[in-house]
């Protein structure tokens, strides 16, 4: 019982600063004009998280990073294998086009690790923890979210605007890489580790002092995103949520232990873990949006698995501490 209230006592503090979020979207606490909730978006996304990922891994030693690299690939392959599953199971189950399929499997393998993952890891593995916050948003923005772009992307031209399948994905490479800050300074870091290059400590306070609003704010705008967006749950939102919930994480459980031989209670293997448990992440909606096919099932499956991260995310850490 102690074990399961130390756990909850993580994942509260979570919990109510995205209902505190929730209740600010509803009541429209920053007004309509300027399109606020864009704002406090892009500031997590563009100026908050990439100072806290870049110090976050900047400052471990290249040691480290090599014996982590066994994360990042078990992370790489469990989404990877989320978001197939997550595409043929809605595609062929419920007969959905290539757009409504390729979100959906986007909803099944994104874990919104940088929304989540600096409040979460960061309470119980401190700085150190922002590799794999780093590593996941890496894997994500380089490699998932640009497939699940060139499918829609394929399956939305047509023979006056074509464009070759290697033209879409170098795009979407480009945009995922070079316009996305979070994704380029945390590359920069680690190639900075390799290179054995030290920070000056200034650097590091500078940044650390503007990334340590990441984590309040990025769960405050996640609550501000479920409150913009309207619910419609069916079984097939269901059924999607607990792949997203319960199977990407015990994916990753066979992964990192049968395939990298990972060990189990390590910090890196709970990391992992953790991060695979995470809910689905905002993208789905702004892609949703974006393209006008499946957004009240995005909005719905982003609500689910936030409210089911409560459950699974604290069951985590009592198997992690018991």
């Amino acid at each position: 019982m102690e074990q399961i209230l130390q756990s909850m006592a993580i994942v509260i503090p979570i919990i109510f600063v995205l209902v505190f979020g929730f209740i600010a979207g509803k009541r429209q606490s920053f007004g309509t004009e300027g399109k606020p909730l864009n704002t406090l978006n892009e500031l997590v996304l563009k100026f908050a998280l990439p100072p806290a990922l870049f110090v976050g891994t900047v400052t471990v030693s290249r040691v480290s990073l090599i014996q982590e690299l066994s994360l990042f690939f078990s992370l790489f392959i469990t989404l990877f294998i989320a978001y197939i599953v997550g595409f043929i199971f809605t595609k062929f189950c419920f007969k959905r086009n290539n757009v409504e399929a390729s979100i959906a499997g986007l909803a099944v393998s994104f874990c919104a690790g940088p929304f989540y993952g600096p409040a979460l890891l960061g309470s119980l593995y401190g700085i150190e923890s922002g590799v794999a916050v780093s590593m996941i948003s890496v894997v994500i923005n380089v490699f998932i979210v640009p497939l699940a772009t060139v499918i829609i992307k394929m399956a939305l031209v047509n023979e006056e605007n074509h464009h070759s399948a290697m033209h879409l994905v170098g795009e979407s490479l480009y945009q995922a890489i070079f316009k996305t800050p979070f994704v380029w300074a945390p590359l920069l870091a680690f190639i900075l580790v390799f290179l054995n290059i030290q920070m000056p400590h200034v650097v590091i306070n500078s940044l650390e002092l503007i990334g340590k609003a990441t984590a309040g704010v990025a769960v405050f705008v996640a609550g501000m995103t479920i409150a913009a967006n309207q619910f419609k749950v069916s079984g097939e939102v269901f059924c999607i949520s607990l792949l997203k919930n319960i199977g990407v994480p015990l994916l990753f459980i066979g992964i990192a232990i049968y395939v990298f031989r990972m060990p189990i209670h390590t910090t890196v293997f709970n990391e992992g873990l953790l991060l695979a448990a995470l809910p689905s992440g905002p993208m789905i909606v702004l892609l949703a949006t974006r393209y006008k096919q499946y957004q009240a099932q995005a909005s719905s499956i982003l609500a689910i698995t936030t409210v089911g991260m409560l459950i699974t995310v604290t069951a985590l850490i009592v198997m992690i501490h018991s």
